[in-house]
């Protein structure tokens, strides 16, 4: 499917299916938040996504014609055409039961259809979890192999916890057409033996729905702690492998890439394989943070309020979604949110390999999760990686960033940088493609971060003597003068993190 620009560009059938899309709720939430953002974004309609989730009397059927034609008819109104005319004519609306039994025999049947075939889905996607925790008991030798393995266990995890999740859906429909079909019996008039024989059918319905979700949520926790056993056996031996070949994430050469795309004005994190890790949203949010935390830091030094001794404000937090991921990592942030541009020849610094005095930088760590508070599926998340900033004019730490030049890449409006320290670490910055905007109908991989939040109002906290003090692995990238780029501060990952 694809996403458009403007409700103009869609027909109306392809508006519909966009409307179907998102009430298949089969997409990660991510990509399901995507869809409704887009709707609520190009509907033009004063309710926008409203329509979807808070529907009025014509929307009891879940019927994505009446949301199309709710939508056509509200811009026919304002003197404008909505969609763009059919290539060819639209199939004929199905026909929908007018009389009140009728339509609820209609609602009733659907429903235990829908349950039969999610019933159906979960089974397939629990025989292929079985099958990849069967197949991931057979460790590959080479690194790639057990990438893999991890890999596809997880999709197949993740594949199993969407179908169990589809299933739930229904709980809460069934409830509300037994409670409608209960009501609909106590207070008819005629047809009675109709209206019983629909109570019937949703009771034969909710019952066995209820036995079965009973089995489906026991067979799924089998499941997944077996593959969680059996996924941190593989991480195990993948890290021991990696260290033993040379080719951990501390000590081989690793590639991360970023678009040149408003690289000068939005903060980002950098990763290998060029994955877009943050949404736009989350962009700004962060760049949101880290202003807040270079303003509060700036008027407690300024005022003669800072605590005396080191202090520091989480930006932002994360977790890899994958444990077969190196987790390299970087975040990039323009340089002028942390420091003035004016007043330095940043192109001869660069060219001297300068180094110099930064007032705020970043560093990252490990830190543990708040117990209780984050799931992905059954696992709790442990622990989550984590972006300080800290203010280092009067702090012990060592307060000099090396300036270094961006080199032009192969392909045009492309840069390259490759770093000082032992192992490799390269960033290619490019121009960002013709980016396909369309979801594949498949199963759709989470994305490599989750749990991703970076705080409003990040809160300066001490730095005790117990816990580590920041481990600095930072550059200001300046790029060449006629690209028109102004400089950028880019932090990594501390390589003490690293697991060996």
């Amino acid at each position: 499917m694809e996403l458009k620009a403007s409700l103009k560009e869609y027909t109306a059938s392809e508006f519909q299916a966009l409307v179907d899309k998102i009430w298949a709720v089969d997409l990660p939430k991510q990509d399901h938040d995507r869809l409704i953002n887009h709707f609520d974004q190009i509907a033009g309609h004063p309710e926008g996504a409203d329509l979807l989730f808070y529907p009025d009397d014509r929307f009891e059927w879940n019927d994505a014609y009446l949301v199309v034609h709710h939508v056509q008819t509200w811009h026919q109104k304002q003197g404008v055409a909505a969609f763009k005319p059919e290539a060819v004519p639209p199939a004929p609306r199905p026909s929908v039961p007018t009389s009140p039994v009728a339509r609820n025999l209609a609602q009733v049947q659907a429903i235990a259809a829908d349950v039969s075939a999610s019933e159906q889905a979960i089974q397939a996607a629990f025989d292929i979890y079985a099958q990849a925790i069967q197949q991931s008991q057979i460790v590959p030798q080479p690194i790639p192999a057990q990438e893999s393995s991890i890999s596809v266990l997880e999709q197949a995890q993740h594949a199993a916890l969407m179908a169990v999740n589809r299933f739930e859906f229904y709980k809460m429909r069934i409830e509300f057409a037994r409670a409608s079909a209960q009501s609909n019996l106590s207070f008819a008039r005629s047809e009675q033996a109709q209206w019983q024989s629909i109570v019937h059918q949703i009771n034969v319905t909710s019952d066995r729905y209820t036995a079965s979700l009973v089995a489906i949520n026991q067979r799924h926790r089998v499941l997944h702690d077996e593959a969680e056993v059996l996924l941190k056996s593989l991480l195990e031996q993948l890290i021991r492998a990696r260290t033993l070949e040379g080719a951990g994430p501390a000590q081989a050469a690793h590639i991360v890439t970023a678009s040149t795309d408003f690289l000068a004005r939005r903060c980002d994190v950098l990763l290998e394989n060029g994955s877009a890790p943050l949404f736009a949203s989350q962009q700004v949010e962060l760049k949101n943070a880290i202003r807040s935390a270079v303003a509060e830091f700036t008027w407690r030094n300024n005022s003669g309020e800072s605590a005396g001794g080191r202090e520091r404000a989480a930006v932002l937090q994360f977790e890899f979604s994958s444990r077969a991921d190196t987790q390299v990592y970087g975040v990039s942030v323009p340089l002028i949110e942390l420091v003035p541009l004016e007043g330095r020849d940043w192109h001869t610094l660069a060219a001297t390999r300068a180094e110099i005095e930064v007032p705020f930088r970043l560093y990252s760590a490990v830190v543990p999760a708040k117990p209780g508070t984050m799931f992905k599926g059954l696992r709790e998340v442990q622990t989550l990686s984590q972006v300080y900033l800290t203010s280092t004019p009067k702090s012990p730490v060592a307060d000099r960033v090396r300036v270094r030049a961006a080199r032009r890449g192969l392909q045009p409006h492309s840069f390259v940088l490759t770093v000082d320290d032992a192992g490799p670490l390269t960033i290619h910055w490019t121009a960002p493609g013709l980016q396909d905007a369309s979801i594949s109908p498949a199963v759709v991989e989470p994305r490599r971060l989750g749990f991703v939040y970076s705080s409003p109002l990040p809160i300066l906290e001490s730095i005790t003597p117990e816990a580590e003090g920041p481990s600095f692995d930072d550059y200001i990238v300046v790029f060449p003068a006629d690209s028109g780029i102004d400089p950028l501060y880019v932090m990594f990952r501390s390589r003490h993190e690293y697991p060996v």
